[in-house]
């Protein structure tokens, strides 16, 4: 084993002279959670990151891929490998450009950049993702949602690196689903994003935004180490009547059982293990007082499961993705 990151290593220094080397992974995800990585690579176009993929690949260097650092969990092992980081938050203006009802931006982009950018322009059909941290291109991966609205909705085409060209595919091809697509499930890499959005008026759409972000705000205040809503609401048609007759039905929106209600039924909130607790005014945030472990968070993310299986029969399943040497991730 040693010999074989040593190889690795090696690799990465000659083929990477610009990466840096033995890099924390716990300040660069929105948990801080996550041991060291062999070495750490930020890329700042598409040209870059698909050149350097191709580049880890013919190497047959491990990589990961991460952008915003949201919704992702570091083993807290060193991870024996390249994780490439794709962000450029200081070329915004080349990022996004609109034309019409069309805006088309760079995976990179922060995704509350993409939603000022529409509303600049008087267009309507983001605004509901306001205050969801992180990139497009994460975005569109793990096709995040809020109030009713998924960011596949008005998605019409994403351009990929599929590990040979480079190409575009249509909104069907990408095979959206809740808080799912088929980048999760392949190694392609999501470059640049083409969305078809509606009219609107620039005032009223600001105001919306506001509002929402004032919301989230109130369930994820700023400057918490956390990585998100951390399980998946529950889809109503996925869960058995016994589970339903359990739930009080004002609860439902949206087809969805919020996870938050599951388990503040149970008395998650103000739970711990460790360094990783869960908040005592939402169910479904767990967050890191500086000193947690992935090893604590799935510690804790296995007793609220159970806790939650005992008393409705629903099993929760992670929004956040657990990263280790074994596995790869997107954007």
């Amino acid at each position: 084993m040693i010999k074989d990151v040593m190889k690795v290593a090696s690799l990465i220094r000659i083929n990477f002279p610009r990466a840096k080397l033995n890099e924390s992974l716990a300040n660069k995800t929105t948990f801080g959670v996550g041991g060291k990585t062999l070495a750490y690579l930020h890329v700042r176009t598409p040209e870059e990151l698909w050149g350097a993929v191709s580049l880890a690949r013919k190497r047959k260097i491990p990589y990961q891929i991460i952008a915003g650092g949201s919704n992702v969990v570091f083993a807290d092992e060193t991870y024996r490998g390249l994780v490439i980081v794709f962000r450029n938050p200081k070329k915004l203006h080349h990022t996004c450009q609109c034309q019409d009802l069309t805006l088309t931006c760079e995976a990179s982009l922060p995704l509350a950049e993409l939603i000022k950018c529409a509303i600049k322009n008087n267009l309507a059909g983001l605004e509901s993702l306001s205050g969801i941290p992180g990139t497009v291109g994460g975005a569109i991966v793990g096709n995040a949602g809020a109030y009713g609205q998924s960011i596949s909705d008005k998605l019409v085409a994403v351009e990929v690196f599929d590990g040979k060209k480079v190409r575009w595919l249509d909104k069907k091809a990408c095979r959206f689903a809740y808080r799912d697509s088929i980048f999760k499930h392949n190694d392609w890499i999501v470059l640049h994003a083409k969305f078809k959005l509606e009219k609107g008026e620039q005032k009223a759409l600001a105001k919306k935004s506001r509002e929402i972000i004032k919301i989230r705000n109130k369930k994820y205040p700023p400057g918490l180490k956390c990585p998100g809503s951390f399980f998946k609401n529950v889809l109503v048609k996925d869960a058995a009547r016994a589970a339903l007759a359990k739930i009080d039905q004002v609860r439902i929106i949206n087809g969805k059982i919020p996870a938050g209600y599951l388990l503040s039924e149970v008395g998650a909130r103000g739970m711990r293990e460790g360094g990783i607790y869960v908040a005592d005014f939402h169910g479904n945030l767990l967050i890191n007082n500086g000193r947690g472990t992935c090893a604590e968070v799935k510690k804790l993310a296995a007793k609220l499961k159970r806790k939650v299986y005992n008393k409705f029969k629903i099993r929760l399943e992670e929004e956040v993705r657990f990263i280790d040497n074994k596995k790869k991730i997107k954007q």
